[in-house]
């Protein structure tokens, strides 16, 4: 049985690339866990598309598994005592591999969903900035009084004495 969106363990082997990141972290406890797990998964996903499949056989690889899972959990606590960061992951990238849909997409969709939020908040900054270059140009320009008459041109002129 293969996960709906997931390709058939002995085609998606000779398909995948695996990227500069992922070839980073396998090389620490984190990834090599994360490695023999789905080595195990693989191996099982083989064993049920094979045909009915052989009891002890899939047994043996569900022991492995269930043996392979504290070595990761125990690798996770190690990374986050040491506070390396390489390890941790947003939630919802395994969400979307429990279902069955591929990371990748989700990085992508978060990638985009930040440039469309990107986007709208350049257009306010456009907007502000020409707003205040205006305001700058229209406080540099020279005042007049209400009466329309330059202040510094007009003379001032005595109070008149009161009448005695």
């Amino acid at each position: 049985l293969t996960a709906p969106g997931r390709a058939d363990p002995g085609t998606a082997r000779a398909s995948t690339r695996i990227p500069p990141r992922a070839r980073a972290m396998a090389a620490t406890p984190v990834g090599k866990a994360v490695e023999d797990v789905l080595a195990v998964v693989t191996r099982a996903e083989a064993i049920l598309a094979s045909g009915p499949p052989s009891e002890d056989a899939l047994v043996d690889e569900i022991d492995a598994l269930v043996k392979a899972l504290p070595r990761l959990r125990e690798a996770a606590k190690e990374t986050t005592a040491k506070d390396d960061v390489s390890a941790t992951f947003p939630i919802g990238v395994l969400q979307h591999v429990d279902e069955g849909k591929d990371p990748v997409r989700f990085v992508v969709d978060g990638l985009l969903a930040v440039g469309e939020a990107n986007d709208a908040c350049k257009g306010k900054v456009n907007v502000f900035d020409a707003f205040h270059r205006a305001l700058e140009e229209e406080m540099s320009k020279p005042r007049t009084p209400p009466g329309g008459e330059d202040a510094s041109a007009k003379e001032e002129e005595p109070a008149p004495s009161p009448k005695r």
